[in-house]
């Protein structure tokens, strides 16, 4: 979008000067290639306006063949710049209409509605998947589904085959247990007011649907796209703001450094978002291990520290392996689960939910990773229902 609106607005304000270009490179890429798309041009230039003198350096795709420069030579071309921005510049065969042709023209015209109607194609899917996050899973009304005497089982909302104690259904992700139900099928007591309050039976929680959860994932989801945006916005303005004041930052590569940052931030960030809204998953913990590691502190320092790393395995109901890496002495999920645990992943807030918390004094909070008592309803740091 920069490139095409700079040179539209070049070709609309632009002031032409006499440049010299101090280094030139022409690389054949394909000889078949269509018009223009043969070679790729490197050229490095500089002039005055203003009484000051400005470089520049573009890379196009052209058919134009110049002799290479002699070491220390340089030839005149005509330079277009914007009066009051002239770190806004390209060589007139670049932006001036009368030279582009009317095909570049009309390209870089409509070629930055594509990229906004890319950009809003994907805002749109962003909102769509957080809409489908948020709709809440349907409750069938038949009591919970169990195989007995091997016998296979079905889902009554789609017809697909069960997993032998599988909580959703794999195809349509109907929940099997009825909020309320044990894994026996018998009710549980119900609270005389507010939420449960009585000794944790084992089951996952049916509090990933309650409208304050869901409220707290959108309000999630909300601050992560915040941040992808300040992360990519700060280093794409940030860089050619300084380029600008400090002298010994080019401009142009203050551009390019500012754009490469913002793209890695932006492609880690949305990788992040993805994540997060990937379906549930619940497996098993098959493995615990720890083993000492050692880092080197500094470059300047030739001594290592050395730390402990816990990791703990899960093998999930697709027969995948998930692995929980902690250090040092962040090793709550080590110590919180044990081999043979079931335990359910919640992606919107990358917090896992062990299955049998009946024997428990502790809860963590899927919301905030706050460890709480069990006798506990709501996280007393961030006022969540705890999945209990």
């Amino acid at each position: 979008m920069y490139v095409s609106w700079s040179t539209l607005a070049l070709g609309l304000w632009g002031q032409a000067t006499m440049g010299t270009v101090d280094s030139y490179d022409s690389r054949l890429d394909d000889r078949s290639a269509g018009q223009n798309r043969s070679r790729t041009i490197s050229k490095g230039y500089y002039f005055t306006a203003n009484g000051k003198q400005y470089r520049g350096y573009v890379i196009y795709a052209s058919d134009e063949v110049w002799p290479r420069l002699p070491k220390g030579g340089t030839r005149a071309e005509r330079i277009l710049y914007l009066p009051f921005f002239p770190y806004i510049n390209k060589p007139s065969a670049l932006s001036d209409f009368d030279e582009m042709g009317a095909l570049a023209i009309i390209y870089h015209t409509f070629a930055p509605l594509a990229y906004l109607l890319l950009l809003l194609l994907v805002s749109g899917t962003v909102k769509r998947q957080k809409k489908t996050n948020r709709r809440p899973v349907k409750q069938p009304d038949h009591h919970p589904v169990k195989l007995r005497n091997n016998a296979q089982m079905f889902c009554t909302n789609c017809g697909k085959a069960l997993v032998k104690d599988a909580v959703f259904c794999t195809n349509c992700g109907t929940r099997i247990l009825n909020a309320g139900a044990d894994r026996d099928g018998q009710a549980m007591p119900a609270p005389e007011s507010g939420f449960p309050n009585f000794p944790v039976r084992a089951g996952f929680s049916n509090y990933c649907d309650h409208p304050d959860i869901l409220e707290a994932a959108r309000k999630n989801r909300k601050t992560g796209i915040g941040c992808l945006w300040v992360l990519t916005l700060v280093p794409l303005i940030g860089f050619p703001v300084a380029g600008l004041l400090v002298e010994d930052l080019p401009f142009t590569e203050a551009v390019v450094i500012g754009v490469g940052i913002a793209l890695v931030m932006f492609i880690v960030n949305l990788f992040a978002l993805r994540r997060a809204s990937r379906p549930m998953w619940e497996g098993v913990v098959e493995d615990k291990t720890r083993k000492e590691r050692s880092e080197r502190r500094s470059s300047e320092d030739s001594s290592d520290s050395t730390y402990i790393e816990y990791m703990t395995v899960i093998r999930t109901q697709d027969g995948k392996k998930k692995e929980i890496v902690e250090k040092g002495s962040r090793n709550y999920m080590y110590d919180y689960l044990a081999v043979g645990d079931r335990v359910r992943y919640h992606p919107a807030f990358g917090t896992y939910e062990k299955y049998d918390k009946s024997k428990d004094r502790i809860i963590y909070c899927n919301v905030c990773s706050m460890m709480n008592p069990i006798k506990n309803d709501r996280c007393k740091r961030c006022d969540n229902l705890l999945f209990k």
